[in-house]
């Protein structure tokens, strides 16, 4: 019996759906690399060819902008702040010489605030470039 190619179809992407795991970026091609993406529920990432130095720089501009600053801790590389409410970390890591992660965390008491951290992290990246 032959089979049809429109189910030889259903039946890869079907196939890849449940071996993915669910992993959107596997089928999308890594769409995450160019920017950033959200790690879980309340925490946005990503990677940056700059400094620490430079994107804690921009982090501190942009939460002051954004809100208020309560508490920095420059060699840990994190920032600590209120943005439209919700409770704003802003973690820097550097990874090598060259590439720094940059992670931004919001929560409004214990509600995930996913969209202030993807705007935090956004406006982050953006200051970085100017």
């Amino acid at each position: 019996m032959r089979y049809s190619v429109k189910f030889v179809h259903i039946f890869l992407a079907v196939f890849l759906c449940v071996f993915s795991s669910g992993c959107v970026f596997l089928i999308a091609g890594g769409a995450g690399a160019v920017g950033g993406y959200a790690i879980s529920r309340d925490t946005f990432e990503g990677v940056s060819s700059k400094s620490q130095e430079e994107l804690l720089a921009s982090a501190h501009k942009v939460l002051s902008i954004m809100g208020t600053i309560t508490d920095e801790h420059p060699k840990d590389g994190v920032i600590v702040g209120t943005v439209y409410g919700a409770h704003v970390t802003v973690d820097v890591t550097q990874v090598n010489l060259t590439t720094s992660k940059l992670r931004v965390k919001a929560r409004q008491f214990i509600f995930p605030r996913i969209g202030t951290a993807q705007e935090v992290y956004t406006k982050i990246m953006s200051q970085l470039e100017q």
